[in-house]
């Protein structure tokens, strides 16, 4: 999808490794060093690059068939109709994950729009400029509910990743929509943010400060939150989307969710994983029927 861009990660300075190792492997050694000697600092620093992210849509390029939608300083909304000539028959929202990327949703766009719905792609904060900028629960949920309010009511939301938390706790505070679609939703989100640590192959008290500093910038929508809380009262249709494989969010908390939403359906894929379920013909056919159904 053109005006999507990728920006590196930063090269540690040459000065604090031996000049024979690779690149990736002085890094390691540079943050090995920096977990043993400032593991308070080292975390705290480490958290704050895990809720951000390096990709971006660029807001100056020609969205072919989409417009972009202001949505205040830093949020938009990709905004694509219906195909044909027809009046779009149903208003659907796509919450990307976290880290999520625009192209990943093109299949399914395509297909909703076929189908006669005005497809919403909400562009989350820290994914409209160059640069990282912080794009955690906070940010996630105050989007979902600034879209609704700008650009709503939407008949059908669909969600991503950690952004299907964020649309629970949104739904929790008022947001509403008549469905809603959970896609490779990490229901614990301790165990998640655990995962995301093992990038950094950090531990004891660095790991403690890291866990501690991600948890603060999710503000009231902390990891540790009891999620059955926020599913229970719901009585709206759902569809859980899920790949068994799924390395960031095990299949078996998909269950759990199915089973306690009152009006769940769940969808378990044989094929897929966290992030390729989204092109996987199956979970588009899936997707696109249950998000257009009256």
């Amino acid at each position: 999808m053109a005006g999507y861009k990728v920006q590196g990660a930063q090269a540690e300075p040459a000065s604090a490794v031996a000049p024979d190792v690779p690149a990736t492997g002085r890094r390691r050694q540079a943050l090995a060093l920096a977990a043993r000697l400032l593991p308070g600092l080292t975390g705290r620093f480490l958290a704050g690059r895990y809720m951000s992210s390096p990709s971006y849509l660029d807001p100056e390029k020609t969205w072919r068939e989409a417009r972009l939608q202001p949505l205040g300083k830093d949020m938009a909304v990709l905004r694509y109709p219906a195909s044909g000539k027809a009046a779009a028959s149903r208003r659907v929202l796509i919450v990307p994950g976290h880290d999520g990327h625009a192209r990943q949703f093109v299949r399914l766009v395509a297909s909703l729009r076929r189908s006669g719905a005005q497809v919403d792609l909400l562009v989350l904060p820290g994914h409209l400029r160059e640069g990282r900028t912080r794009c955690g629960l906070v940010e996630i949920v105050r989007a979902i509910h600034q879209c609704g309010d700008s650009h709503g009511p939407y008949d059908a939301v669909a969600a991503h990743c950690v952004s299907a938390s964020g649309l629970l706790f949104a739904m929790a505070e008022g947001f509403s929509c008549a469905r809603f679609a959970l896609i490779s939703t990490p229901v614990d989100l301790m165990k998640l943010m655990r995962l995301g640590a093992t990038q950094y192959g950090i531990s004891g008290r660095c790991l403690a400060a890291f866990e501690r500093r991600v948890s603060q910038l999710c503000g009231p929508y902390r990891p540790d939150t009891p999620w059955r809380s926020l599913v229970e009262a719901r009585t709206e249709p759902a569809l859980v989307l899920h790949a068994r494989h799924d390395f960031a969010a095990p299949s078996a908390d998909a269950r759990d969710l199915a089973q306690a939403l009152p009006k769940a359906q769940l969808d378990l894929l044989e094929q897929g994983d966290h992030n390729s379920i989204l092109g996987m013909t199956s979970a588009i056919r899936s997707l696109t029927e249950f998000l257009t159904r009256a």
